[in-house]
Formats: C-alpha cells, structure tokens, sequence
C-alpha cells in the first residue's frame, strides 16, 4: 500500500517539476497541477501510515521504560499503543463525515473539476487499514505484558536439568 502510495508521491513529483519547467522557460503551465496535489497529497499520507504502525516505526523515546525495567517498559509500550490506536481510529471515524459532506456537496477540484470525495474515501479506507494493524500491535502488546507477569518471568516455571542424569 505504502508503494502505491510513494508512486503516487513520484508522478506528482514528476508533474510539478515539468510544470515548473514549462512555466519557466515556455510560460505555457501545467493547468491543473494544484488539483491533482491536493488530491493525491492525501492518499499519500495515508496509504504510509499502514506500513509506518506495521513495521512500528514511529518515535519513541525509551528512556523511562529502561530506567524502570523490562516489565514498566512493556506497560508503557503497552499504553503507547493503545493512544495511538485510539488516535488513528478516532481520526478515521472523522473522516467519515468530512467524506459524506465532500459527496453531498458535490464538492470539486478548482480547474480540473474532479471530484474530491473519492481521493478523501480511499485515504479514510487506509486509515480504517491502519487502525486493524495497530489493534494487532496492542494484542502483540497485552501479550508480551501478560508473558512478563506470567510464571515463567517470575521463575515460578519448571526447570529441567541435566545434571542428574548420567
């Protein structure tokens, strides 16, 4: 998803720098340019931030956490991900209604007169999509919590050994 959308990210690349040669040398623009920005931007951003929650590469500053140890640690990863699920799923249930009023508007570009509310509903799908990973981050999360509070972290499991046995 996030290839689709950094392919996106070049041809719009691409259309803004022959625009600005064109408009430069040839004072002949390429009309329509902004729209297809401001469109495209959207979807962009949001087909990355699947991968960026997937592949769990947002900041985070782990200081506390290896102050207090492994366990605090975990807790803390454990409420970190829990905010940024709620963060990315409250703001793809906003989208919704910013989508929905885009549609009954009729809302459309300003020069090439496309639509809008399509680009914004594929970007709202992608953030639905970011939100599915993240819950899986917070159940990864709980689970890691619960195995450092279980028996076996506390050393209360059963330990074989070879020692008696020759």
């Amino acid at each position: 998803m996030a290839l689709v959308g950094f392919v996106g990210l070049l041809a719009l690349a691409i259309m803004m720098t022959l625009d600005a040669i064109l408009r430069t040398f040839f004072s002949a623009p390429l009309h329509g340019v902004n729209d297809v920005s401001a469109v495209v931007m959207a979807v962009v951003i949001a087909s990355c931030i699947p991968a960026n929650l997937s592949d769990r590469k947002n900041i985070s500053v782990e200081v506390l956490g290896a102050i207090l140890g492994v366990r605090a640690n975990e807790l803390l990863t454990l409420f970190s991900s829990f905010v940024i699920f709620g963060f990315v799923f409250l703001m793809a249930v906003q989208f919704v209604p910013f989508v929905e009023g885009m549609y009954t508007s009729g809302r459309r570009t300003w020069v090439l007169a496309w639509p809008v509310w399509p680009w914004w509903s594929v970007a709202t799908a992608c953030l639905y999509y970011a939100a599915i990973i993240q819950a899986s981050n917070v159940i990864k999360d709980t689970i890691a919590v619960f195995d450092s509070f279980g028996p076996r972290a506390s050393g209360g499991g059963t330990v074989t050994s070879d020692k008696g046995a020759r």
